[in-house]
């Protein structure tokens, strides 16, 4: 497919410009292609030719300024989007843009290439540099390595830019100038007046990162965390005893950090991930889980007799949390997911106060956690480490897969020995859950009929508690087969 032929006898006259340009500048491969033409009465026909040359599905994405996506199966696929030149010329549009570096276009000529690289799933280009538009200096900016924004208005004109400044920068590992950072802060408030699928979208492509945490600390510093999530600004005045300076939320950006750390090299820290990988979801939602966690520690915070104690706040955090993710419109499943590990995320802990984890007690916590024991089990860790420096953490890294022994009692809740017991816990009971394959095992081998049948007894709570009998069975592996449940049961009498 020679995409820059279709275009050039479609439009006559097309730029390479944004994103697209700006990543095959810095060498990277690119996924989607920005392309501005020179406004015409036969952009849509225009338009039409360029989708049959293409094979593409043709669509708009902004009808009003004529900003239209043309999509094409390959391999990889083509996700082009094309659009007039706001404001007339193409001096207008390149200074109606967000940063600098964004800023900058270059015309296509015939024989320019768009080479497919199949690994990376997008496309790559090797555009001559003294061939671009650049009134912005936005070359000098790439090679600098800064975030700058074209003019100082970029942010009223669209909100969503002041998170975007964050994520272009942690998708780059670009700074954002001082004089940004100042302008960002003055108009934080501002982001209240974006569309919240355009935040969600930015947000969570810079969860991306493997140092979120660090931007989302910058991002707090500016005033923009607590714009996005109200909710926060709370924590920092919150159990600063127990935290330091910061509270609340400096551990809260300490476990972000810790889920950084952890899917950097996650076989390292986790027995067993090879299996628990498929089970896991995408790490920036976990990252976002973390973020929200702790979220109703403040509501929650209550002196009892002398402590300061948070009782509920994980219920408490996951019915936050929900009206968190439904106002920024996540998808249900995700709400789903990052609510369950919120409202349980103290569940592992308790378990791991105890010398002697039974079957029974693993069995309950598998069994009342089922599809989110993974994730859960992951956000825990996150949580615990938190409690030890990231050297402590290295240093602890052969002794997490092995088995937990008895801790002695009175140590402190940030106890090094302690965090270890626990993250060895963690990790027993995910070698426990994938062990026993209790993804694919999660159905019965009897219900409720074979046990009124088998029992000769009505229908009663004692049905449910026989059921129960016959899951653990099964989960110490002592009964495989229906027929073995069978006979199990008129045992049970």
């Amino acid at each position: 497919m020679d995409i820059t032929a279709a275009v050039l006898a479609s439009f006559g006259e097309a730029w390479l410009a944004g994103g697209a340009l700006r990543d095959a500048l810095l060498g990277r491969v690119f996924g989607d292609i920005d392309l501005a033409v020179p406004p015409s009465r036969g952009f849509e026909a225009a338009l039409g030719r360029l989708a049959r040359r293409l094979g593409a599905s043709c669509f708009p994405l902004d009808e009003v300024n004529k900003v239209y996506r043309l999509t094409a199966p390959g391999s990889p696929p083509l996700q082009l989007d094309i659009m007039p030149f706001v404001g007339g010329t193409l001096a207008a549009d390149l200074a109606r843009r967000d940063f600098t570096i964004n800023a900058m276009a270059l015309r296509l000529e015939p024989g320019m290439k768009f080479s497919p690289k199949l690994k990376a799933g997008g496309f790559a280009f090797r555009p001559d540099r003294d061939k671009v538009e650049d009134p912005f200096c936005g070359l000098a900016d790439l090679r600098a390595g800064r975030i700058r924004p074209v003019s100082s208005g970029i942010f009223r004109e669209d909100p969503v830019r002041l998170l975007r400044a964050f994520r272009l920068g942690a998708g780059l590992g670009f700074t954002l100038q001082p004089a940004a950072l100042k302008t960002i802060k003055a108009q934080a408030a501002l982001i209240g007046n974006t569309s919240p699928e355009r935040v969600r979208e930015e947000l969570m492509r810079l969860l991306e990162s493997p140092v979120s945490h660090e931007w989302l600390a910058l991002m707090h510093r500016c005033g923009l965390l607590c714009a996005v999530f109200p909710d926060l600004a709370a924590q920092e005045k919150c159990a600063v005893s127990y935290y330091g300076k910061g509270g609340v939320l400096t551990h809260t950006l300490r476990v972000v950090e810790r889920c950084d750390h952890l899917f950097t090299d996650p076989a390292s820290y986790l027995p067993c991930y090879e299996k628990a990988a498929p089970l896991l979801p995408r790490p920036r939602l976990m990252k976002l889980a973390a973020l929200l966690h702790d979220i109703a520690k403040p509501a929650k915070a209550a002196m009892v007799k002398g402590r300061l104690r948070f009782f509920g706040h994980e219920e408490h955090g996951a019915e936050m949390a929900e009206k968190v993710m439904e106002g920024l419109r996540f998808s249900r499943a995700e709400i789903r997911l990052v609510t369950a590990i919120i409202g349980t995320h103290l569940r592992p802990g308790n378990l791991a106060a105890n010398d002697v984890i039974s079957d029974r007690a693993m069995f309950r916590f598998f069994r009342s956690l089922g599809e989110y024991t993974v994730p859960l089990l992951a956000l825990s860790w996150a949580d615990h480490a938190s409690y030890v420096t990231e050297v402590q953490l290295k240093r602890m890294k052969k002794k997490l897969k092995e088995e937990p022994n008895p801790l002695p009692p009175g140590l402190p809740y940030n106890s090094p020995r302690k965090t270890l017991r626990y993250m060895q816990v963690l990790g027993q009971l995910l070698c426990v859950y994938l062990k026993k394959d209790l993804p694919s095992r999660a159905a019965r081998l009897v219900n409720g009929n074979d046990v009124i049948k088998a029992l000769r007894i009505p229908e009663s709570p004692r049905i449910g508690e026989i059921l129960e009998r016959i899951q653990l069975l099964q989960f110490e592996g002592r009964i495989k087969t229906r027929e073995q449940a069978l006979k199990a049961l008129k045992g049970m009498k």
